[in-house]
């Protein structure tokens, strides 16, 4: 077979020869998408997010703390953590009425209470935004509504938790001051009734101006040595605390108070809280030797350190000042002793109110201010974007993009498919492949009958009123009814070069001519009988003789009766020419008359059915008769066409090649293999 290179021609030709193949596996392939997509899609979920700000409080003691504590932690990432931790999630999940307000510890640490919690928590994710001190909290649900809600929940607990941590050294100094007040109140009341007491047993005591200067500057030393036993005694305590922490790190249960707030330690007291609560919130997710919990127990250490050194020096300074004011009070102990009982005594019970209504007042203060710090609630975290409603859901199926990507995969393995089955096609596709392989010239190239078209055309050509069955007669004779067509053109070709190749024979004309084809349903038929009437209409005497006696077609396309014909003729039965049909039979026939007169030429066209079904066609046409048939056909016509039975099927038209002067062979390309080839070799 004949090698040639492919051009892109040539690829545009495959592809347009095998376009059913690549619609239809494209069409498989988007169906196959659509169903696949639509059978593993899931429910929908939705996600909603809000962004909240954190902005660390600055002071100036944050700012020496800081250069205390310093690491490459990032306060963000702790705060993105501490969203997510169980405290926070815990008061979402109170704030959406997913569980109780209030319950007891038991049901807080039960299974049922756990797992609403952690599947709430499994639905959040908190990230700061890049270089900004914005956190994103992002919800997912199964709704819309359901998403917005647990992500401004979220938000609302985690300002809400905020809020708490930072005020909770308020709230603890308030609670102490309070139950100091009580106490303190107790005592005042108390040193009032002895002092009534006192003044209603012993009357009236007078003191010179200078007796009670000094009493009262007796007072102050005593006041003054008072509070410093009770603020180191304070210390003291303070530093076996920090120190048994120190100690035990996991220890973090007590708490110290110091009454100045501005004072160093006070700060670095707030910093201790800060960590020990986020210390407590890393623990919900992570074990002790997380690097972030390390991290923060590092800090910690740190904090604890300084506080120590702190108390250290705040220690040293009560005990300097205690032996000064020891001192004082002995310089002013000897007058004190020479003055009367009673007035040391009255003294002792004025300076003990004085002393408690003092305090009294000094913790009245402090309980203002802390009242008033209570209700300022220092807050470091703002909602600065809500979350809204989502339109769509996150795991929405792409049915667009699904669709574009199934079609043009589809169209892709389509086009290797078609190219695959190209490859695997023995069938012969070129003129110059027939002409290798068989050996023998190509006579013309037909186009394909497209019918539909051809009975389009047919049924505009005749009139409105004319039968189906006479339009579908016309619609198979092209040369009639279309003469100017390219299949009507194709077939002329066809006729001229048949007529060159009886020039090359200038030793005897080929007269009679054997039409067949491979297989069934190739057109040849209609190709033999518009082959005909093209030599009828160029003048020439043309006998058409259906040789085809197991399923003839002549008859029924030139709407005649199937007998006599050659098979009377054969037998003997009747004379050939007496069953030969002429334009006449046609006219007389369904064809009608019209269109028979509208196309000259066609009274040269003679017709010689099939006749009566034989039993045995292939005994028939072998017996001797039909070559002395053929030479008498020969004598009275120019061209004598056989339409025979195709080669695959039966040995009709190998059996009557043998006798006739040619033989055509109508080959539709893509349709038989190369098995045409061994057929062929029983022309030779």
């Amino acid at each position: 077979m004949t090698q040639y290179e492919l051009n892109l021609l040539d690829y545009w030709l495959i592809v347009k020869k095998r376009k059913f193949l690549i619609l239809t596996t494209a069409a498989l392939v988007v169906i196959f998408t659509v169903v696949l997509t639509h059978a593993l899609q899931s429910e929908p979920l939705y996600q909603a997010s809000a962004r909240v700000k954190y902005d660390r409080t600055s002071t100036f003691s944050n700012l020496i703390l800081d250069s205390f504590t310093y690491s490459y932690g990032n306060d963000w990432r702790t705060q993105s953590e501490v969203i997510s931790s169980l405290p926070v999630i815990e008061q979402a999940a109170r704030n959406l009425e997913l569980v109780p307000r209030h319950v007891s510890k038991g049901v807080r640490r039960s299974r049922e209470y756990l797992t609403i919690v952690y599947s709430l928590q499994k639905q959040i994710k908190a990230k700061p935004e890049q270089d900004t001190a914005i956190i994103k909290i992002t919800a997912t649900a199964d709704s819309p509504d359901g998403a917005e809600k647990i992500a401004n929940a979220v938000a609302e607990a985690y300002r809400a938790e905020n809020i708490r941590a930072r005020n909770r050294l308020v709230i603890d100094s308030l609670r102490f001051v309070e139950a100091q007040l009580a106490k303190r109140e107790r005592k005042l009341t108390a040193a009032e009734e002895a002092l009534r007491s006192f003044k209603e047993r012993e009357g009236q005591v007078f003191l010179t101006e200078e007796a009670k200067a000094a009493l009262a500057a007796f007072t102050k030393l005593e006041e003054d040595y008072n509070r410093i036993l009770r603020i180191k005694a304070q210390t003291k305590q303070q530093r076996n605390i920090l120190e048994r922490q120190q100690a035990t790190p996991e220890d973090n249960g007590e708490r110290i108070f110091t009454e100045d707030p501005t004072a160093l330690l006070s700060s670095l007291n707030r910093r201790l809280v800060d960590l020990i609560q986020e210390r407590a919130t890393l623990l919900i997710d992570y074990t002790v030797k997380h690097p972030m919990v390390v991290m923060v127990d590092q800090k910690i250490h740190n904090v604890r350190v300084e506080m120590l050194k702190e108390l250290a020096a705040k220690q040293q300074d009560l005990s300097e000042r205690q032996a000064v004011l020891d001192r004082q009070i002995e310089r002013y102990r000897g007058r004190y002793l020479d003055f009367p009982q009673a007035a040391i005594q009255l003294s002792r019970f004025e300076r003990e109110v004085k002393v408690n209504a003092d305090l009294y007042a000094r913790l009245k203060t402090k309980q203002q201010e802390l009242l008033v710090k209570s209700a300022e609630q220092i807050e470091e975290v703002s909602i600065i974007a809500p979350a809204m409603a989502p339109r769509t859901p996150v795991n929405a199926p792409k049915n667009q993009l699904n669709l574009l990507v199934g079609s043009v995969m589809g169209i892709f393995l389509g086009v290797v498919l078609a190219f695959t089955r190209e490859s695997f096609d023995t069938s012969i596709g070129t003129i110059e492949g027939i002409e290798e392989f068989l050996k023998i010239p190509v006579l013309g190239v037909i186009a394909q009958f497209d019918e539909k078209r051809l009975r389009e055309f047919a049924a505009q050509a005749l009139p409105s009123n004319t039968n189906k069955a006479v339009v579908e007669m016309y619609s198979k004779l092209p040369c009639l009814i279309d003469p100017t067509s390219m299949l009507s053109e194709n077939l002329r070709s066809l006729r001229t070069n048949i007529q060159f190749t009886n020039t090359d024979h200038t030793d005897h004309k080929i007269k009679s001519l054997l039409v067949s084809s491979v297989g069934l349903g190739e057109g040849k038929s209609t190709t033999v009988i518009n082959l005909g009437i093209t030599l009828a209409q160029e003048g020439q005497r043309v006998l058409l003789i259906d040789a085809d006696l197991r399923k003839p077609t002549i008859h029924k396309r030139l709407g005649l009766n199937r007998d006599p014909g050659l098979a009377e003729a054969l037998l003997g039965v009747t004379p050939w020419r007496s069953s030969v049909r002429t334009v006449t039979d046609l006219m007389l026939g369904p064809m009608g008359v019209d269109g028979i007169m509208n196309s000259p030429g066609l009274d040269n066209l003679h017709i010689l059915t099939s006749g009566t079904m034989s039993r045995s066609p292939a005994e028939l046409l072998n017996l001797n008769r039909i070559t002395t048939l053929i030479s008498e056909m020969e004598a009275d016509y120019d061209v004598v066409l056989f339409d025979t039975a195709p080669i695959l099927p039966v040995t009709d038209a190998v059996t009557i090649s043998s006798r006739v002067a040619g033989t055509i062979l109508i080959y539709q390309v893509g349709r038989i293999g190369q098995a045409l080839g061994h057929c062929c070799r029983f022309f030779s």
